[in-house]
């Protein structure tokens, strides 16, 4: 089975971290095109900036008809997936059809991980809400290692910020979501 990355999971070092018992190659990471939908930063997780807790703000995905985004594709074991989906518990797991991948023919749909849950979505001008600047320098690191087409894609949603952002490091309030992503391991680490 094969996951669609488009934030973090971008970033081979921060993939690493739900990756415990084999070490990732940048081949493991396929750059892939879907149609439908579109990135937005709205995907709220309760989160401490050194020991002030926050609402941080962290990229997601959303339908959109008209849209198409580049992203990751990566083959995980069942094992893998379970982990991905403690990383990821606020996010709904959905399933891309693979008719909706523009670049690659595949047998199989991708799954995803996308905040579906209202109360999970930020809006703008939510008090105490950030978006964390280690993971902007996630995200940036992780696009430097593919296409310039690639990269482009992330133009619009890297620059004007919909929330301020905050510098520091930050870890995720739920202490297995943080232990499945490792965030203070990697981002003390990613300086």
């Amino acid at each position: 089975m094969y996951i669609f990355g488009f934030g973090s999971l971008i970033n081979i070092k921060s993939a690493q971290n739900s990756f415990k018992n084999r070490e990732l190659k940048k081949d493991d990471l396929i750059p892939i095109r879907i149609k439908g939908y579109k990135r937005a930063w709205n995907a709220l997780e309760s989160i401490n900036f050194e020991n002030i807790e926050v609402n941080g703000v962290f990229l997601n995905i959303q339908k959109d008809e008209n849209s198409t985004i580049f992203g990751v594709m990566i083959k995980v074991s069942n094992e893998e997936f379970e982990v991905l989906k403690k990383r990821e518990k606020n996010y709904s797991c959905i399933r891309i059809k693979k008719e909706d991948i523009l670049n690659l023919q595949l047998e199989d749909d991708v799954f995803a991980f996308m905040t579906t849950n209202k109360e999970k979505i930020a809006k703008v001008g939510d008090i105490n809400t950030f978006i964390p600047s280690k993971y902007i320098e996630i995200v940036q690191e992780g696009i430097k290692n593919f296409s310039k087409e690639f990269q482009s894609d992330f133009d619009d949603i890297l620059k004007d910020f919909p929330f301020p952002l905050k510098s520091g490091n930050y870890s995720f309030n739920d202490p297995i979501q943080n232990q499945a992503a490792r965030e203070a391991k990697n981002h003390n680490e990613s300086n």
